[in-house]
């Protein structure tokens, strides 16, 4: 009788560790659905258009934006008429109160260092309008230049051409502290 029991709990025990295997494998859908649901968002406001790419990763959504909507040639002042481009990803940013990292990757061929100058100027250029004017907390936003140091074609698609200058808003899924 002792040996019907032992393989009755024995069973017991080998199911219950099973169950466990499941929970992690719902845990990674979930982890899925919150890039998604990121993505079902700023799509809803900002279509796919020639010069925008969403590509979600694990730290979150990257919305691409061709540098030419933002910048005129050489210069790190934001151009008029894009305001209404960063004007809704305040406003998205704001309601999620996502964690959002501006990178700017920028190919002027200027030199090295200007070109790295140029992109961190741009990027902190952005974010400063997105504080004022969106509103936003300037603790939600992080800024990073890259010049012409991370390439798109290279690192993401080889078909993508003329996305090398782009603004990337990496939209954070996790909490972030400084």
């Amino acid at each position: 009788m002792r040996k019907i029991y032992l393989f009755i709990l024995i069973l017991i025990l080998i199911f219950c560790t099973g169950a466990s295997d499941e929970q992690v494998i719902d845990a990674s859908v979930s982890y899925q659905s919150k890039a998604q649901r990121l993505e079902a968002v700023f799509r809803a406001s900002m279509p796919v258009k020639d010069g925008i790419i969403y590509t979600k990763v694990p730290r979150g959504l990257i919305v691409s934006i061709n540098e030419k909507y933002f910048f005129n040639k050489g210069e790190a002042r934001i151009k008029e008429s894009s305001l209404c481009i960063l004007d809704t990803i305040a406003e998205l940013l704001h309601r999620l109160s996502n964690y959002c990292v501006i990178e700017n990757h920028t190919e002027e061929f200027i030199n090295d260092e200007n070109n790295w100058e140029l992109s961190l100027s741009r990027s902190s250029n952005i974010a400063e309008y997105m504080i004022n004017s969106g509103k936003l907390p300037p603790a939600q936003l992080f800024t990073l230049g890259y010049g012409q140091y991370m390439p798109f074609k290279d690192n993401v698609s080889a078909k993508q051409s003329g996305f090398d200058s782009r603004v990337d808003f990496v939209i954070l899924e996790y909490e972030v502290r400084r």
